[in-house]
């Protein structure tokens, strides 16, 4: 790790990224780790501040590009590709703030574990004002914990603080512009899907900010509608189209308000998700290990409700109910509306 030659280049894509962008760059210019190019491509930024700042650093491993006209995420992320030359990418966004050893720890592991093409770090949440908030944990110990928040509408790694091979991402395709404001989760389920391997090293290299300016609060809505149809497109890569676009909701919590026929919805879902499991499982030639992993991650999330459902399907359609949701913690609301229906209605007698 010690090469003249950079094996790695940090990528920082920038679109009026003032106030915070100075502390950005910063914190990438002062890592434990020196041998790295540091790319930051400006999206045409209408603010001349941003270029300014920029321009006015004089450190040699900073190779500064600005695009003639904006192109955005996508576009200006895949020309990034097209022109690092070194094997491993780190992104750093123009927000954020990076840890001193981030580089160092990720492109060490990287290196050391050659079967991996994409990571991220647990993160710090920060405000406008650098306050710590929430922390951001996460285990990922094999491709059946990738995948498996895939299908359930998660991005299972976080995007602030990847690190990946040059050479897998563009495999996978890059980045796709018709996927905009979700093109991260997008790019992450075509990576799962094409079975290639993540994981999320257990140490903290990010500050993460959150703040009111950030896309995530100005687009929410588009952004959440634009996941469904990843997470729906990613199922459809393992069954139909049209049963994907039954289930995919389901694992969503989004359940068919059809109460008549309640009962035979949970059964139809019951056989599609194993149908799903089970085509994932021999496409992806999983072992058994990935396999386990895959279902404790579907489970873990939509309850026992539907996989301990042969144990109960036998019963009148609304002990069959109360049952599902008692086993289902993630729709238990809804239960708890059932229950609260069938005592007034009791009342009135």
């Amino acid at each position: 790790m010690k090469n003249k030659n950079p094996q790695v280049t940090v990528l920082t894509l920038v679109y009026n990224g003032m106030p915070y962008l100075k502390e950005s760059i910063e914190s990438i210019l002062n890592q434990s780790y020196k041998n790295f190019e540091f790319l930051i491509i400006d999206d045409c930024s209408p603010d001349e501040n941003v270029v300014k700042l920029i321009e006015s650093y004089s450190d040699k491993r900073i190779r500064f590009i600005k695009n003639e006209i904006n192109l955005g995420v996508s576009l200006t992320f895949n020309k990034a590709l097209s022109i690092i030359n070194t094997p491993y990418i780190i992104r750093a966004d123009q927000d954020d703030i990076s840890l001193p050893n981030r580089v160092n720890d990720q492109l060490k592991y990287l290196i050391k574990n050659p079967n991996v093409d994409i990571i991220c770090s647990l993160e710090h949440t920060i405000d406008s004002n650098g306050k710590r908030g929430r922390d951001w944990k996460r285990t990922l110990n094999n491709y059946g914990e990738f995948i498996g928040p895939v299908l359930l509408g998660i991005c299972p790694i976080w995007h602030p603080s990847i690190a990946f091979k040059k050479e897998s991402m563009i495999n996978a395709g890059g980045f796709k512009v018709e996927y905009t404001r979700a093109e991260d989760f997008e790019v992450t389920a075509r990576l799962a899907v094409k079975r290639f391997e993540a994981r999320v090293l257990q140490k903290f290299h990010l500050l993460q900010r959150q703040h009111q300016a950030s896309q995530s609060k100005e687009f929410s809505q588009e952004m959440a509608d634009m996941s469904n149809r990843i997470q729906e497109e990613s199922i459809a890569c393992f069954l139909k189209k049209e049963d994907a676009k039954k289930i995919a909701p389901f694992l969503r919590f989004k359940i068919n308000k059809n109460e008549k026929k309640f009962k035979s919805y949970i059964l139809e879902m019951y056989v599609l998700l194993n149908r799903l499991l089970d085509n994932i499982n021999y496409k992806q030639k999983m072992n058994e290990k990935e396999f386990d992993s895959l279902k404790k991650i579907i489970f873990k999330r939509i309850g026992l409700g539907t996989k301990l459902l042969k144990f109960y399907s036998f019963l009148p359609s609304f002990l069959f109910k109360i049952i599902f949701y008692i086993l289902s913690p993630f729709y238990l609301t809804k239960f708890y509306t059932i229950i609260s229906k069938t005592y007034s209605n009791i009342k009135r007698l």
